[in-house]
C-alpha cells in the first residue's frame, strides 16, 4: 500500500459521528393545570375538617416506584403565594389521590403559610403570637408572650409541618411521599418545589 493510500484511509470520512451533547429529554407527567380555577381558600382552616382521603382506604393494590419524581413549583419565592395546582391523573388516581384531595393538599398548604405570617399555626397552637412593645431600650414582657413565642413558627416550618401530618395520615399508606425544597440561585432563595416521590 503506497503512502498516499494510507494517508486517504486515515483521513477518510467513515470515522464514527462525534457523540451529541444533548441530552434525552426531561421526563415529566401529563399535568392537568387547575392553578387558574382554585377554589375558594379564605373562609376555612388546614385539616379543620380532615380531608376525606385521611379517612378513606387505600386501594387494594398499588404498585411500588411506578413513576419517576416529579416537582410541583411554587407561584413565586414567597410560600405564602402557593403553589401551582398540577394535577398528574394517570400517576395520582392510581394511588387513591383525587382530584379534589390533591387540591386540597395545595390550598391547605398556602393557607398553613399565610397562618404563620399572622402568627397562627395551622398544626400547633393557635394562639396568636403577641408582638413586645418596645420602651425605650427595654423590651416590656406581655404575660404569655414566652409561651405563645415558642408556637411563632416560619412559613417554612409550618409548610413543613402539614406536609408531614399529610404523608403520614394520606400519602405513605398509599405509597407517596412528598418533601418541600428550598430552590437557590447564585446564594439567592428563588422558589421552592414540592417533589414527589412514588415509594
Amino acid at each position: 500500500m503506497s503512502d498516499h493510500e494510507q494517508g486517504r484511509l486515515i483521513t477518510a470520512e467513515d470515522h464514527p459521528p462525534p457523540y451529541s451533547d444533548s441530552s434525552p429529554p426531561k421526563w415529566e407527567p401529563q399535568f392537568e393545570d387547575l392553578t387558574a380555577g382554585r377554589l375558594s381558600m379564605m373562609g376555612r382552616n388546614p385539616l379543620d375538617p380532615p380531608p376525606e382521603c385521611f379517612s378513606a382506604p387505600s386501594p387494594l393494590r398499588v404498585r411500588s416506584r411506578d413513576f419517576p419524581p416529579f416537582r410541583i413549583p411554587s407561584l413565586s419565592d414567597k410560600l405564602v403565594d402557593g403553589f401551582r395546582v398540577l394535577y398528574p391523573r394517570d400517576l395520582l388516581e392510581k394511588h387513591g389521590i383525587t382530584r379534589e384531595d390533591w387540591t386540597r393538599f395545595l390550598e391547605d398548604l398556602t393557607i398553613a403559610a399565610r397562618l404563620s405570617t399572622q402568627g397562627l399555626s395551622a398544626v400547633g397552637s393557635r394562639v396568636p403570637v403577641k408582638l413586645l412593645p418596645a420602651r425605650g431600650p427595654f423590651i416590656t414582657r406581655l404575660p404569655g408572650a414566652a409561651y405563645d413565642a415558642a408556637f411563632q413558627k416560619s412559613p417554612l416550618e409550618e409548610v413543613k409541618a402539614l406536609i408531614t401530618i399529610w404523608n403520614e395520615c394520606a400519602f405513605e399508606r398509599r405509597r407517596l411521599r412528598v418533601s418541600p425544597q428550598v430552590l437557590v440561585e447564585r446564594g439567592e432563595k428563588v422558589g421552592y418545589d414540592l417533589v414527589v416521590e412514588s415509594l
